[in-house]
């Protein structure tokens, strides 16, 4: 016994030690947000006037849940035809698809905007979504992909004996059996596209359509010369990040059930 707990002490320390680095922060924003004015400094970011909080929530969870459930669609749809199906030039068209991995966003900022911009989508929430979607989609695909390969053949080709279409196949068997994982694509979706800054801070230009990420910078740029200002500014830090949070808290089972999804060969 005393071996044991030998071995488990250092691990739950190094645990400790990594929660604290990673609470800490947020631990330290909650209290410098109510210094002075306490819950005053909320009330003055939900009833701030130049920017709308509430609509600045809607606009990031439009955002974020089209892109998550289009994303989570094209990829299952992608992953089903790489994983199951044969055709000329999978392999070639799979790895191209990975390939776009390696790109940063930074990179392909001045062929975006020309884009976006000759789609008539700029100040758009549509012209942020389809960036996302296009971002989001490799990481997501090679995810799904993944998990479905453990999925053993001879189980569709029954169902295709009984009689059933690839669409069917697909949508009864492949994606019931797949709920963990493209749960945790669905979730790892919103949060990229709720957190992501350089897509919105290329196409956005009225403050009514700024997600959470560009008003974060209106606060912060629009008032910073006293103590009250500051501790507002964590006040908008908090109230910005609290549906993202939830969000991740209310997921965290899926999340921790796509991780581990697929790492045994079924």
């Amino acid at each position: 016994m005393k071996r044991k707990w030998k071995g488990i002490v250092p691990t739950y320390i190094v645990l400790l030690l990594c929660a604290v680095i990673w609470i800490l922060p947020l631990l330290i924003a909650i209290v410098k947000s109510f210094t002075i004015n306490g819950f005053g400094n909320y009330e003055y970011v939900l009833t701030y006037e130049k920017i709308n909080y509430f609509r600045v929530i809607f606009n990031s969870m439009f955002i974020a849940v089209v892109s998550a459930v289009t994303v989570t669609v094209i990829t299952a749809l992608a992953a089903f035809a790489f994983s199951k199906m044969k055709f000329p030039g999978g392999r070639i068209l799979y790895g191209a698809i990975l390939a776009c991995l390696a790109v940063p966003v930074a990179a392909v900022t001045s062929p975006l905007f020309a884009t976006i911009k000759n789609l008539g989508l700029l100040d758009s929430h549509f012209g942020v979504i389809l960036p996302l979607v296009a971002f989001n989609s490799p990481m997501m695909l090679l995810m799904i992909k993944n998990y479905f390969d453990t999925i053993p053949d001879e189980l569709l080709e029954s169902a295709r004996i009984d009689g059933a279409s690839t669409f069917r196949i697909w949508y009864e068997f492949m994606v019931p059996l797949s709920v963990p994982m493209i749960a945790n694509v669905l979730v790892l979706t919103f949060i990229y596209s709720w957190n992501d800054y350089l897509v919105p801070l290329l196409v956005m230009r009225s403050e009514d359509n700024y997600p959470v990420t560009l008003a974060a910078q209106y606060f912060m740029s629009s008032t910073y010369q006293s103590p009250v200002d500051v501790a507002r500014i964590y006040a908008v830090m908090i109230l910005l990040a609290l549906p993202s949070i939830l969000v991740y808290l209310f997921s965290q089972r899926f999340l921790v059930a796509g991780i581990t999804a697929g790492s045994v060969k079924g």
